[in-house]
C-alpha cells in the first residue's frame, strides 16, 4: 500500500475531506497530504499512503504554480469568498477603472513581485500560531497579529485583464499565500479586491496530466517514484548490505555515490530505505 497519488481537489472540499474520502476508498487510515489547499481553492493535492508518508518532508520546499483571478469592485475580510463581500461605491469603482491599466499592473509585477519578498499571511488560513490555526483563533474572537515571512516568487504574469477582473499565473516557493500576493498588489494600486478563483496547476514538475479526480479515482494510477523524485538517486543494495542498513549498521566501503546526498534504496520499484554516503561509510538515515 505504499503509494503516491495526485488528486485534483474540488471546490468547497477541505484537504482533510480528500483524506477522509480516500481512506474509505483504499481501506487504510495511514495517509496524509502535502501543502494544504483552502476549501475555496482547487487543484493538485499530493497524497502519500502508508509508509510513504515518511517521504513527505522531501517535498516541503518544492515550488508550486497557481492560476488565480481577482475582482476590484468588492471587498472581503478574508480576501476571498470565504467571508461576506461588499461592493465599493460607484465613484470609487469609476476611479479604479480609470486608474488601473494593464500596463500599470504588469509594471508592478515586474518591479515588486519577481524575487524574494516578505509577506503577511492572511488571518483566515490554516497556518498555525502556537499550535492553533489562525482561523480557529478568529472564530474564538482572539486578538493576534500575523508575522511577516520570507517567500520567493519565481515568476508572475498577467493572463487577462478587463475591469473589474484580472487573472494571473505565478510560480512560488512553499509557504506562499496567493491571497497575500493579491493583497500586496492591490494595496499598491490603491483599490479594493477579492480573490474569485484560485487553482494550483503544478507541484514542482507534476502537472495536470498526472492528476485524477475523486469521483473517478483509480487505485492503480499511483505516481511513478522515479518521476516523482527526479532529483534523487535510486540505488540497489544486496541482501547482506541491506540487512546491515536495516539494523542501523555502517558499511565501510568505497561506493560510487555522491557524498552527503540522500540516496533512495529501491527494491522492485519500491523505496525501502533512505541512506547517505560520507565518502568512507554508507549510513542509514530512514527506514521506509
Amino acid at each position: 500500500m505504499n503509494r503516491f497519488y495526485l488528486i485534483d481537489k474540488p471546490l468547497n472540499v477541505t484537504s482533510f475531506d480528500v483524506i477522509r474520502i480516500l481512506r474509505k476508498k483504499l481501506n487504510t487510515r495511514k495517509m496524509w497530504h502535502t501543502w494544504t489547499l483552502d476549501p475555496l481553492a482547487t487543484g493538485g493535492l499530493l497524497i502519500a499512503v502508508w509508509n510513504y508518508t515518511k517521504l513527505i518532508p522531501y517535498f516541503e520546499k518544492d515550488t508550486k504554480e497557481y492560476e488565480f483571478s481577482v475582482r476590484f469592485d468588492w471587498v472581503s475580510e478574508s480576501f476571498d469568498l470565504w467571508t461576506e463581500v461588499e461592493f465599493i461605491s460607484e465613484e470609487n469603482q469609476k476611479k479604479a477603472e480609470n486608474s488601473i491599466t494593464k500596463e500599470k499592473i504588469e509594471e508592478l509585477l515586474k518591479k515588486i513581485f519577481t524575487w524574494t519578498i516578505f509577506q503577511v499571511p492572511p488571518k483566515y488560513s490554516a497556518l498555525k500560531l502556537w499550535w492553533k490555526k489562525a482561523l480557529e483563533r478568529i472564530k474564538a474572537w482572539e486578538s493576534f497579529e500575523m508575522k511577516k515571512r520570507e517567500v520567493t516568487i519565481s515568476s508572475i504574469e498577467l493572463l487577462d485583464y478587463k475591469y473589474p477582473e484580472a487573472s494571473f499565473r505565478t510560480t512560488v516557493s512553499a509557504g506562499t499565500y496567493i491571497r497575500s500576493i493579491a493583497f500586496d498588489l492591490w494595496e499598491l494600486l490603491w483599490t479594493w479586491w477579492y480573490v474569485t478563483k484560485l487553482r494550483r496547476t503544478k507541484i514542482w514538475k507534476l502537472d495536470i496530466k498526472l492528476w485524477q479526480d475523486l469521483d473517478n479515482f483509480d487505485e492503480s494510477k499511483s505516481l511513478d517514484l522515479t518521476e516523482l523524485f527526479k532529483n534523487k538517486e535510486f540505488i540497489s543494495l544486496n541482501e547482506e548490505v541491506l540487512a546491515k542498513i536495516n539494523n542501523w549498521l555502517k558499511i565501510k566501503w568505497k561506493f560510487p555515490y555522491k557524498i552527503w546526498e540522500d540516496l533512495f534504496v529501491s527494491i522492485e520499484n519500491e523505496v525501502t530505505n533512505i541512506v547517505y554516503y560520507d565518502g568512507e561509510e554508507l549510513k542509514a538515515k530512514r527506514k521506509i
